[in-house]
């Protein structure tokens, strides 16, 4: 049954590829993550020796689906983590393990056919931590992937977009073409970043140097919300 795993890219992930290693890792990719992402399974796969299985949606990517559809995810349309990683997994395989770690307050797919090892084991942070940094895979992403790997992610908040406004400008070019491409006459602007309650083209226009540790202070916080993407994001 645990012949793969849900492999995101994350620490926790990571561990538990490590943990089973017969497994087979197995990444559904947006087509709209950082590169830091992509750097980092290509790492795994030179120290572990296995190929990480990469899915995409037949919808293409993320990013052109938005152009096209004009229409944006966000907190009551998440269509993204279930269209764009659940759906290419679970019609590529409907057995797998999934990285959820015993101190976590949450719960996954209750399907008996996917199983959570991590929680079985009582594998807890610092456990996953130390099983990364035994094989040199502990993921170190940078501030503006302090909310996982899509760059448009909705969760994002003013400090990680003022992030990739100083460190990934051309990425955030795009976002905002891709912003003011999709608006219609109704008149409501509708926000890539919804958290921050205003337009990338207005955030840019009042930002200033941003605090690194404030990016991933506000990034651990879910008090606003509560809840993460699931199994896939929020890594």
């Amino acid at each position: 049954m645990d012949n793969y795993v849900a492999f995101s890219g994350g620490k926790d992930s990571t561990a538990l590829a490590l943990l089973m290693p017969k497994s087979i890792p197995v990444f559904t990719d947006t087509g709209a993550e950082f590169p830091e992402l992509y750097a980092h399974i290509e790492k795994f796969e030179q120290v572990t020796g296995r190929e990480v299985v990469k899915l995409q949606s037949h919808l293409g990517t993320l990013l052109d689906y938005i152009k096209s559809s004009k229409f944006m995810p966000g907190h009551r349309a998440r269509y993204c983590t279930v269209k764009f990683k659940i759906e290419p997994f679970e019609k590529f395989t409907d057995t797998f393990a999934v990285a959820l770690r015993a101190d976590e307050d949450r719960t996954g797919n209750t399907s008996d056919k996917v199983t959570y090892p991590l929680q079985e084991m009582n594998i807890k942070l610092m456990d996953v931590i130390a099983i990364c940094l035994e094989h040199d895979l502990l993921p170190r992403y940078p501030v503006y992937m302090a909310r996982g790997g899509c760059v448009n992610c909705f969760y994002k908040r003013k400090t990680e977009v003022r992030a990739m406004h100083e460190l990934k400008p051309d990425v955030l070019d795009e976002l905002q073409d891709i912003e003011e491409y999709i608006q219609d006459e109704r008149g409501k602007f509708a926000f890539m970043f919804p958290n921050t309650g205003m337009s990338i083209k207005n955030q840019r226009r009042q930002m200033s140097m941003f605090d690194p540790d404030k990016v991933y202070l506000e990034a651990s916080d879910k008090s606003d919300y509560g809840v993460n993407c699931g199994l896939f994001c929020n890594r």
